[in-house]
């Protein structure tokens, strides 16, 4: 009797997995009426100008108050286009700044702190003070002040070269609210916290083989109602946990989102190379977006 299904340990774990916020949505087809496995084709050579966008994040507790802490941040956001095979600086920005709970610091201290020459951000939070609470809600600040930058360059840069690929890392979510209909905007999403599909759906999405995507179909999002997306299987996941080399490609409701999807999937197949080594999210981390995210480590330097 043949043995079912797929030997492929994983890693020796100790903990019980952190809750998902939603692990459950819901998709539209588009494509297709269910959920197909489609093979791409080779990779191929990515269109001459496109770009890639990723953010950073950096927090330190400066000092405490009292016992209210006192972050300090740096934020900052970068766009690396392609032009004849070399990566280089399309537009770049960042930021500095304190985050305190403002309603639980003197009076005294925030004068003191607004001296600096560096904004102080509110970081929120409940009137009763909890430190890893307040942490979090600091960091929480932190985050969405990268989130912003990132729409800024976004915007930015769609702008500036609307008919050319601009490819973020991560959901598109926060960008097609900023950007114009019609922008050449692809998302990749590396983590799967959400799942669209269920059943035999699903079962075809997390077992694409390499090279070969799902039919694209529709999730719900924000103000423009909806993103197309579709899987993609960066690299084979034999012998390695069923997420591995597995992505989410994301773009705009445009028409041409699905007779393009191969073509766009045939291109993002390529960018594989060279590995996004020794980063451990390789397997489903472009090269390019791991250039923006050393470059901008490099640009940040010794900031605190």
């Amino acid at each position: 009797m043949r043995a079912r299904g797929r030997f492929a340990p994983g890693d020796i774990r100790s903990h019980v997995p952190p809750p998902l916020s939603a692990p459950f949505a819901t998709a539209t087809p588009v494509e297709h009426e269910r959920i197909l496995q489609l093979a791409t084709g080779p990779a191929a050579d990515p269109p001459d100008g496109v770009a890639f966008l990723d953010g950073t994040q950096r927090w330190i507790v400066e000092r405490w108050i009292g016992i209210q802490p006192v972050v300090r941040a740096h934020v900052a956001a970068a766009v690396l286009r392609r032009v004849g095979g070399a990566l280089s600086e399309a537009d770049s920005d960042f930021e500095e700044f304190r985050v305190v709970p403002r309603h639980r610091v003197p009076a005294d201290w925030l004068a003191e702190l607004g001296k600096q020459e560096m904004a102080v951000l509110d970081a929120g939070g409940d009137d009763r003070a909890h430190p890893l609470l307040d942490l979090r809600q600091a960091a929480l600040r932190v985050e969405g002040r990268r989130a912003a930058l990132e729409r800024k360059l976004a915007a930015r840069y769609l702008a500036a070269r609307g008919g050319e690929w601009l490819v973020v890392d991560g959901s598109i979510d926060d960008l097609t609210a900023t950007t114009s209909a019609g922008a050449a905007l692809l998302g990749l999403v590396k983590s799967h916290d959400t799942q669209y599909l269920d059943g035999a759906d699903l079962e075809a999405a997390l077992t694409l083989p390499e090279g070969h995507r799902t039919s694209v179909f529709a999730r719900e999002s924000g103000e423009r109602g909806r993103v197309f997306t579709w899987y993609l299987r960066l690299w084979p996941w034999d012998d390695h946990d069923l997420l591995h080399g597995l992505v989410r490609v994301e773009r705009p409701p445009e028409d041409d989102a699905v007779a393009t999807a191969s073509e766009v999937s045939r291109w993002l197949l390529a960018e594989r190379a060279p590995l996004a080594a020794p980063d451990e999210r390789w397997d489903r981390l472009l090269y390019p977006i791991r250039r923006v995210e050393t470059y901008l480590g490099a640009q940040a330097g010794g900031w605190w």
